[in-house]
């Protein structure tokens, strides 16, 4: 089964984690100026959470009324509780939120070349 909504959230926080620090280290993008698009992309992932979670909802009521999707609701539970485990590029983008941009590059720099590395599930 496709999860279109789990991935589209850790393409986010990558793509743009990535344009954010290509931005700083080429002068296109002014610290604070990375720091707002940090904090508008983080208040976007808090929004994809709360849908997610009313996703985990939907089946567990489901479920609930027909036990026959109670796998189903299992499934995507857990699908759901592993994506908001924080990952390295939204800690990434927290910290450059936060104003923390020497700590943000070597967040991103491992995240970065963690995911180089990882086959593409394109």
């Amino acid at each position: 089964m496709d999860r279109p909504a789990l991935s589209a959230k850790a393409r986010i926080e990558k793509e743009v984690l990535e344009v954010i620090i290509d931005g700083l280290n080429s002068g296109d993008l002014t610290v604070e100026s990375a720091r707002q698009a940090a904090k508008e992309v983080l208040a976007t992932l808090e929004k994809i959470d709360k849908h997610e979670e009313s996703i985990a909802q939907f089946y567990k009521n489901l479920a609930q009324k027909y036990p026959v999707f109670n796998l189903l609701y299992t499934r995507i539970n857990a699908e759901i509780v592993k994506s908001k485990e924080l990952s390295a590029h939204r800690q990434a983008l927290a910290a450059i939120d936060a104003g923390k941009i020497e700590e943000a590059h070597k967040i991103a720099s491992m995240a970065i070349n963690q995911s180089a590395h990882e086959p593409n599930n394109a």
